[in-house]
């Protein structure tokens, strides 16, 4: 049987067990889909082109690739897993090869068969045989598309395409966070751009122009940090403990800190005191846009000198390009950490607080949030997370309005320190104290320091394999109302299971276990709250 089709696939084998090979489908601009081996490196699509031709490598940036450009291997471009090239094969092109295979055989067997009964009437004088014309289907094609985020490697000059962000060049394996952050920055520029060249009678949609912009610049940032910050953490080796939920801590200076903080490692480090004080106050201003039509609050009234309670907050063009260049001064020191490259010092921050908070607040909170925090952490007993007294709060504070105190609350459990739950016909809030407040407060209103506390504690819970909580106390020599925050500290790094779950007077838990996993973990803590 002649195959004539599948003879011009053929690329090995012998006739009758034939090595097929079938070229891979492209996009519109000549790449070819790849699909990452590692299940958990979402969303695992990217395209892949060739090296921009004419590419003049910079010197300077040989050393951030981990690979020989153009030599056989895909790196995965949000992992950062490398493999042989046939196990990123994307698998919609795995079927379109068996499509093609299927027809073209398909075809040559209906040709075989045509050409086995062409003349079988031939010598009979009752039997008539005329085969019907036959056309040939044409070869199946398929659509491909080319995805947003085209990128050209600023190392290598391969180019390559991705959904949302990735983190390494698929060719040479270098990071290119900056590259994908600089190419948000152009588009937030373009943005800017139009909004200006808008006249007066255009007024309100060049303002709503300037509010997407500003508020892409930071969904591009908090993406960005986010994403770094779950491949590290998910590439800390087996045995750690599980990636906490991350929610919106990247919208959060000081959040973003103590989560980079488990890696001992500072992104804000490069921004002095002016720098982040002004990135503080578009983040801030960022929160008025998305959440409250961009009029001005008491809580950003706070930060914001020249803003006035009710009006519109001002959004100048200048202010969004500063914003951009700030984020992305942040990014690049990460794409620097991500390249292990030597990282520039830190910037002096005690110049002034970077908030620009009143003396008497805490980091982004009004005075009526701080007070209220305040009061909970000098009058707590025992320094545990729990239920909060309504009645003894509002007695507490006479001066504020209900409205004013659930606020308040509200402004508290913004950063944590607090989880509220709602009822019908409520007057506040049910409220719950999080460790957060004392871990925080306690070293303005206690002139104590949880940290310090947790570094006595760590030796001795190390030293143990079952960890008596009530024993432990003792033998530390704090008293409870300092033992608690510091000893809660470090059982937020002990795996679930662990700890237990019975109630006990006066203490978190009356005791927990600790494996090998959990000892790595508190031996890092311990690094991370030394450094």
């Amino acid at each position: 049987m002649k195959l004539k089709r599948l003879e011009k696939m053929r690329s090995g084998g012998t006739r009758t067990k034939m090595q097929l090979s079938i070229p891979i489908p492209k996009t519109p601009d000549g790449r070819v889909y790849r699909y990452s081996p590692n299940a958990d490196a979402h969303p695992r699509h990217f395209v892949l082109g060739d090296t921009v031709a004419g590419f003049a490598a910079d010197p300077a940036k040989a050393e951030r690739m981990k690979y020989t450009p153009g030599t056989a291997g895909t790196v995965c471009p949000y992992s950062g897993v490398r493999a042989d090239d046939e196990e990123f094969m994307h698998p919609d092109d795995r079927k379109a090869a068996v499509k093609v295979v299927e027809q073209a055989a398909l075809q040559d067997m209906q040709d075989a068969f045509s050409e086995m009964l062409a003349g079988v009437a031939r010598r009979s004088k009752s039997l008539t045989y005329k085969p019907a014309p036959r056309k040939s289907k044409p070869r199946p094609r398929f659509g491909r598309r080319d995805l947003m985020r085209l990128l050209v490697c600023d190392c290598c000059g391969r180019d390559y395409g991705v959904f949302a962000i990735s983190l390494f060049c698929p060719d040479c394996g270098a990071p290119n966070l900056a590259l994908h952050f600089a190419r948000e920055a152009e588009l937030v520029g373009q943005q800017v751009d139009l909004a200006e060249g808008l006249g007066v009678e255009q007024q309100e949609l060049a303002y709503r122009l300037l509010g997407n912009a500003h508020e892409d610049v930071l969904t591009a940032f908090e993406a960005s940090l986010k994403v770094v910050y779950l491949h590290l953490a998910q590439n800390r080796g087996p045995g750690s403990a599980p990636v906490k939920q991350v929610g919106n801590d990247f919208q959060n200076i000081e959040k973003g800190r103590r989560r980079f903080d488990e890696f001992s490692f500072d992104p804000f480090a490069e921004l002095d005191a002016k720098e982040l004080a002004a990135l503080s106050l578009n983040i801030q201003k960022r929160h008025l846009i998305g959440h409250n039509l961009g009029v001005v609050d008491a809580k950003f009234a706070q930060h914001a000198k020249e803003a006035k309670l009710g009006e519109t907050v001002e959004l100048v063009a200048a202010d969004i390009r500063t914003f951009g260049t700030l984020c992305q001064k942040v990014v690049r020191r990460i794409d620097d950490m991500l390249a292990q490259a030597p990282l520039p010092p830190p910037a002096d921050q005690d110049e002034e607080n970077y908030a620009q908070s009143p003396e008497d607040t805490i980091g982004d909170l009004s005075p009526e949030g701080t007070a209220i925090g305040k009061w909970i952490c000098e009058t707590s007993i025992d320094g545990l997370p729990g239920p909060l007294d309504e009645e003894a709060l509002i007695s507490s504070f006479p001066d504020l309005s209900t409205d004013q105190i659930s606020e308040a609350l509200a402004d508290l459990a913004e950063d944590d320190y607090l989880d509220l739950s709602h009822a019908i016909s409520a007057r506040l809030p049910r409220v719950r104290v999080c460790e957060d407040l004392f871990l925080t407060f306690d070293t303005y209103c206690m002139e104590t320091n949880p940290v310090a506390d947790a570094l006595q504690l760590i030796p001795l819970v190390l030293s143990k394999e079952t960890v008596d909580v009530p024993a432990l106390h003792v033998e530390s020599g704090l008293s409870l109302r300092r033992f608690n925050p510091a000893i809660g500290l470090i059982i937020s790094e002990i795996g679930e299971g662990r700890v237990s779950g019975a109630w006990v007077d006066g203490y978190p838990t009356p005791y927990f276990f600790i494996v090998d996993s959990d000892r790595v973990a508190i031996k890092r803590l311990a690094r991370r709250l030394s450094a």
